[in-house]
């Protein structure tokens, strides 16, 4: 029985796997997580998972991604640069990648031609400034 991957078990093993090296790859995260943990043994149902898993943690602020595959725990600046709240985590996962949601453009104005602009029956043609009453 195979466990899903959880943000803990992330940050446990990029911890230790950080103590002999800088930056983690995606492929030694997952070897190390096969080794110490009850997870998924298919290699390509486990990629995708940890692609996942990572993609949230480093949404999160747990995990900080240092190169194209590579991540690292993050340091207070990274924290504090990467610090997005629960909302925008949100929108950024979820309601974005939705297939078939598609935000509308913003209504676009109609330009007026110069020949429109002396025929416009606007009720501001008709008020006067003088006080002729």
């Amino acid at each position: 029985m195979s466990a899903s991957i959880t943000l803990e078990m992330l940050r446990f093993t990029v911890e230790e796997l950080q103590m002999r090296r800088t930056a983690i790859t995606s492929r030694s995260i997952a070897l190390h997580l096969i080794k110490r943990y009850p997870v998924e043994r298919n290699p390509e149902i486990l990629k995708n998972e940890l692609k996942d898993k990572l993609d949230y943690a480093v949404s999160r602020g747990i995990l900080h991604r240092c190169g194209w595959d590579t991540y690292c725990l993050p340091s207070f600046r990274q924290k504090a640069y990467n610090y997005k709240t629960d909302f925008s985590s949100f929108w950024e996962r979820y309601y974005k990648k939705r297939p078939g949601r598609r935000l509308r453009p913003p209504p676009q104005k109609n330009k007026i031609s110069p020949s429109q602009d002396n025929d416009s029956d606007d009720s501001s043609d008709y008020y006067s400034d003088s006080d002729d009453e």
